[in-house]
């Protein structure tokens, strides 16, 4: 009996070490099997490309915010005709926030309720047939936001992969005052195995002296903005999540 029992047992661990080699599936082919299913991408992305794509078309994206306030977060674009200059292209971008419609938003931050909407009109070199982001001013025409140079988004980026992008000088229209510095950069984040996320990081540092890539950063950081971009490997770009952080402890997630 006691010969039979091991026998028994031997049988049973050899099934089942075959099913683990010969017919399992393993969390990689799982992944391949399932676009879907979270993996590390092997492939590269030309977010250019995508940035370009997302640029030269109107989108909006709709997103849903808790945090600190609760309510929504939409970002569009629009095309904007600019004919008294050459070789440059414009968008309106429209952000629309709702906060706190349907409840106030929590303590200390009661006075964020609010429903409002801000335009920013973008300029673009066309190099190469690409977007590069040039310059920018508000609506009201207060404020334009001065790239020290044209931006640099990266043209094959894998999962891990991060970098600046530009930096940006925002000033007072009237009297080219500076007020503070943005800096964008980028992190290329997991997915599928057939897509990733682009993480654009905006930075508004607290400063009006800096004069160099690198003095910003001692500044305090007013601001950190994250806008999450799926991209796929046709290079299609879309809005799944926006963060913001205030130095105020002022907190916004924005999710599908």
């Amino acid at each position: 009996m006691e010969v039979r029992a091991i026998k028994k047992l031997s049988i049973a661990c050899c099934a089942v070490l075959a099913l683990s080699s010969c017919g399992g599936v393993s969390d990689a082919d799982w992944a391949s099997q399932d676009p879907s299913a979270s993996a590390v991408s092997t492939s590269s992305f030309d977010v250019q490309a995508g940035w370009t794509t997302l640029n030269n078309e109107p989108n909006a994206f709709t997103l849903k915010v808790t945090g600190s306030c609760t309510g929504k977060y939409i970002l569009s674009n629009s095309m904007a005709l600019i004919t008294q200059l050459s070789n440059v292209v414009g968008n309106v971008i429209t952000v629309n926030r709702t906060y706190g419609a349907l409840e106030p938003c929590s303590s200390p931050y009661e006075n964020r309720s609010s429903s409002e909407q801000s335009r920013t009109y973008y300029y673009y070199s066309v190099t190469d047939n690409q977007y590069k982001n040039y310059l920018a001013y508000d609506e009201s025409n207060t404020y334009i936001f001065a790239w020290r140079a044209i931006a640099s988004f990266p043209r094959s980026a894998k999962v891990g992969d991060s970098g600046l992008i530009g930096i940006i000088d925002k000033k007072i229209r009237a009297t080219n005052a500076k007020i503070s510095v943005e800096e964008w950069s980028y992190a290329i984040e997991q997915d599928t195995a057939y897509s990733a996320v682009f993480n654009l990081i905006v930075k508004t540092y607290n400063t009006n002296t800096s004069v160099n890539n690198t003095d910003y950063l001692s500044a305090p950081v007013a601001k950190t903005e994250e806008f999450r971009y799926l991209i796929n490997q046709s290079n299609g770009m879309y809005l799944i999540k926006y963060d913001r952080v205030d130095a105020d402890g002022f907190t916004i997630h924005g999710r599908l």
